[in-house]
């Protein structure tokens, strides 16, 4: 079984979705925002968290704190790679229907 080009698109265009989802959501969720999660922030008691859907890091607070959950953050990667997937079976589906078709060039009569 081989991938068409068009899943690998349509995979790596979910996961980069993805991903910048997650600094976004990361970005909104932190007291003082993305630089409270990287660690350059000015804020006095800020919370860092990270993670979506799930949060599965969480960091600081006036009475210090950390709280990391694993199967938290397996289960947005599996959700990651299931949204991936899905977004490059309908970019491989919506290339079925346009009727584009990818042939190499010595299979062209």
């Amino acid at each position: 079984m081989t991938l068409s080009r068009t899943f690998l698109k349509g995979f790596s265009i979910g996961l980069l979705s993805f991903f910048l989802i997650n600094v976004i959501a990361a970005h909104l969720l932190s007291d003082c925002g993305l630089p409270a999660l990287l660690g350059v922030d000015f804020c006095a008691d800020d919370i860092a968290r990270a993670g979506f859907p799930l949060v599965f890091f969480e960091q600081g607070g006036f009475i210090p704190h950390n709280y990391f959950n694993l199967p938290n953050l397996f289960l947005d990667l599996f959700i990651s790679i299931v949204f991936a997937a899905a977004c490059g079976f309908a970019g491989k589906e919506k290339n079925k229907s346009v009727g584009l078709t990818q042939t190499h060039p010595d299979e062209r009569g």
